[in-house]
């Protein structure tokens, strides 16, 4: 009996899990009002819930946005090195 139990438990958490997956709100990638809005990196605002738990959350995301403006940057440095590269 407590193994039906455990299986019924495991099977609705599963289930649970697979259909809230397909609800998940639009990232600023696909949504690019959220960039006019001065909010380039949406999915950082997440981390400011990083003080539930005791760290520096505005810190945390400050630091990653930084991390990835950097890396935007390089990325863009480099499409416009391969870009202005002759052809061999």
């Amino acid at each position: 009996m407590k193994t039906i139990l455990r299986s019924l438990i495991i099977a609705m958490t599963f289930a649970a899990v697979l259909l809230s997956s397909g609800c998940e709100e639009k990232t600023a990638a696909t949504n690019p009002a959220s960039e006019s809005n001065g909010e380039l990196h949406g999915g950082t605002k997440l981390l400011e819930a990083a003080d539930l738990v005791g760290y520096d959350g505005k810190r945390l995301r400050k630091s990653v946005d930084r991390i990835t403006e950097g890396n935007e940057k390089h990325n863009q440095e480099l499409e416009k090195m391969a870009g202005s590269a002759p052809d061999q």
